[in-house]
């Protein structure tokens, strides 16, 4: 581990909130819009993408924490107060208008109803993401209690199983826990590599001129997902987008960089989780009733109304569990220095 890895590792690159704005207008666009190429529908195709890109961060930015070594309790409560409470508000508001199997309800309150039997039901489907992340963050918080160091091994040695279990079953898109969880373990190995002695020699290679337009490329290629059809390049999708983001933080002053490190896109990233979580209880709604025609009609104020509920979400109920936490973290952090 070199000392300049872990101080370009450990800095927030404003380049990442607009692959983070990217990522969930992607989604936003996978669900409330058609999106055809040459009468092809590649709207699956733009939601594997926009995921991809959300769970490199995830995983990047959750193991960037683990290499700091927080007190579990710390962490835990950080990572948790961040989701749960807008997830099980989202939850309570979607059952009292439409109410499901307790078995159901638990298996999404407690995250694991994207395993098998799945317990996925609309309009909050879209919940298998936050199951994703929720089982990534008490993996972490395990080997944070038990061995730190294991991360080092244990994540690399994951994305290879897991890129080995889809290749096998030939699984190019899934929302069960070990067929998807490989983007958030490459960029889990994305912050590993950073903060190596091999970063110096990755760094130099992502800085060339012409790779972001290359990686871009390849991960486009990786999405593409057409009924009867296996892509190939599809298990390399979480490589690809690694290299992707890795670049784009390697080369700031990229135009491409520049653009994404601006600052409407880095609003759109601060209110992008309320978003996430929101946008398809809303669309459910009479905001996207009727034929096609009136349902699109009324697109501009279902994103509008979206928008709105995720900017209170964020600043008036996310926020304020936030900094809960942020205060539980410190607390435990005086206690250990005074014992």
């Amino acid at each position: 581990m070199t000392a300049g890895a872990v101080s370009h590792a450990t800095e927030r690159s404003p380049v990442l909130d607009g692959v983070r704005a990217m990522s969930i207008l992607a989604v936003l666009w996978t669900h409330l819009f058609p999106f055809r190429l040459m009468g092809v529908p590649l709207n699956e195709s733009l939601g594997m993408l926009g995921m991809a890109l959300f769970f490199i961060l995830s995983g990047y930015l959750i193991t960037i924490q683990l290499l700091k070594q927080p007190t579990v309790t710390s962490f835990v409560a950080r990572r948790l107060l961040r989701v749960v409470p807008a997830a099980w508000l989202c939850l309570t508001v979607v059952w009292l208008w439409q109410p499901v199997a307790l078995e159901t309800a638990l298996a999404n309150l407690f995250f694991y109803a994207n395993l098998p039997p799945q317990r996925l039901t609309p309009p909050v489907d879209h919940f298998w993401s936050l199951c994703l992340e929720v089982q990534f963050y008490m993996l972490s918080a395990v080997l944070l209690w038990l061995r730190p160091r294991a991360v080092w091994w244990l994540f690399p040695a994951l994305l290879a199983v897991m890129t080995g279990l889809r290749l096998n079953f030939q699984v190019t898109a899934s929302s069960i826990t070990w067929f998807r969880a490989d983007d958030l373990l490459a960029g889990a190995c994305m912050a590993l590599v950073m903060n190596s002695r091999h970063w110096p020699a990755v760094r130099a290679q992502l800085s060339r001129r012409g790779v972001i337009p290359l990686t871009l490329a390849l991960l486009l290629a990786s999405c593409i997902l057409l009924h009867g059809w296996v892509n190939p390049l599809t298990y390399l999708r979480p490589y690809f987008a690694a290299a992707f983001v890795g670049a784009l933080m390697c080369q700031a002053g990229h135009p491409l960089s520049h653009w994404l490190g601006g600052t409407r896109l880095a609003y759109i990233a601060s209110i992008s989780y309320a978003l996430y979580v929101w946008h398809l209880p809303l669309a459910a709604t009479w905001l996207g009733s009727g034929d096609v025609w009136i349902k699109y009609l009324k697109r501009p104020l279902l994103l509008l109304v979206v928008f709105g509920i995720a900017h209170v979400s964020t600043f008036y109920v996310e926020q304020r569990f936030n900094e809960l936490a942020k205060r539980v973290g410190a607390r435990r952090g005086q206690r250990l220095k005074e014992v």
